[in-house]
């Protein structure tokens, strides 16, 4: 598929790996080829790469198709070619790889080397979802949350991205956290959203800071008194001269409910004193009274009081 260039003889002294390489040793030339693309060791050359890849992916290696896919796909050290990386992919598709089947899906959905089609790559992640492809399953997945090129499942979204995530997967996990969060089951969302960034997914992280502010601030607000104005229907905090609504005017005043009582024990103390000992009358009002002090006393300690709402 590619023209060769033969290496100067400068690369005799540049690697060990250039022997073993030049000898056909299919696992050398991947590896030098790689570090010729990453600059791992030798000096970065995205030509020599391609050209020990290719020397690989020309004996049978369906593990350098990919990798001169995924370079074609980036134009990482070499020109962006869609085309020949779509080629490439294939071929290692062809032979099983299902990351090169998933990368062909991932270009149909982003129409890149191809009109953009979401049910070809639909047709792309499920092959390779059916094969327990990590990524194929949270691709598809993403597909039927979102209904593109499927009709719109979270059932189905959900499944996926679990199968996903118990590979170990960081992008279902965090897709996991979210679903759940949507659905409002919080503390399972969260976890999920945990476990992704500690597989160092950033973005997951930071979505779980963001829950967890919110949750506080709902939490402090929750705890805070609130009174409802009955012109407008809004709340107010208490204490609270006016509303926030509609700028009625709050008055505070004492329920009484522990003078009532008083009153009442009082009464009670009064008539059973009287009907007990009716020589003793004064006394029996006099420890009523007590009583009803007591009441007040307690009131201005532990009562409660009611807002009151008026039209200024």
């Amino acid at each position: 598929m590619e023209e060769l260039k033969s290496n100067s003889v400068s690369d005799r002294d540049y690697h060990p790996l250039y022997a073993p390489a030049s000898a056909g040793d299919i696992d050398a030339q991947i590896e030098l080829g790689l570090k010729y693309r990453d600059g791992d060791g030798v000096e970065q050359d995205g030509n020599k790469a391609v050209e020990w890849l290719t020397k690989a992916a020309n004996q049978g290696s369906t593990q350098a198709k990919f990798n001169l896919g995924y370079m074609y796909k980036d134009g990482d050290g070499v020109p962006l070619n869609y085309s020949k990386a779509i080629e490439w992919f294939t071929l290692a598709a062809d032979e099983g790889d299902m990351n090169s089947l998933v990368w062909i899906g991932i270009l149909h959905q982003r129409g890149h080397g191809f009109t953009q089609a979401f049910s070809k790559a639909a047709e792309c992640y499920s092959v390779a979802a059916s094969k327990g492809d990590s990524y194929g399953q949270y691709n598809l997945g993403t597909l039927y949350r979102d209904g593109k090129g499927v009709p719109r499942d979270s059932h189905k979204a959900l499944g996926l991205f679990t199968l996903s995530a118990e590979q170990g997967n960081e992008l279902a996990l965090e897709a996991l956290g979210e679903l759940y969060i949507a659905q409002r089951d919080y503390e399972k969302g969260k976890e999920y959203l945990r476990q992704a960034g500690e597989k160092g997914k950033q973005s997951a992280l930071e979505t779980l800071k963001k829950i967890e502010a919110v949750q506080e601030k709902h939490r402090i607000e929750d705890s805070i008194k609130k009174i409802t104005c009955p012109f407008c229907g809004k709340q107010s905090v208490w204490k609270a001269k006016f509303c926030h609504g509609c700028t009625a005017r709050i008055t505070y005043e004492p329920i009484r409910e522990y003078e009532w009582i008083g009153i009442g024990l009082g009464i009670i103390f009064a008539v059973v004193g009287i009907a007990i000992d009716p020589n003793h009358i004064g006394m029996v009002l006099f420890y009523a009274f007590i009583i009803w002090c007591l009441s007040i006393i307690l009131g201005k300690l532990f009562g409660k009081q009611r807002a009151m709402f008026s039209r200024n």
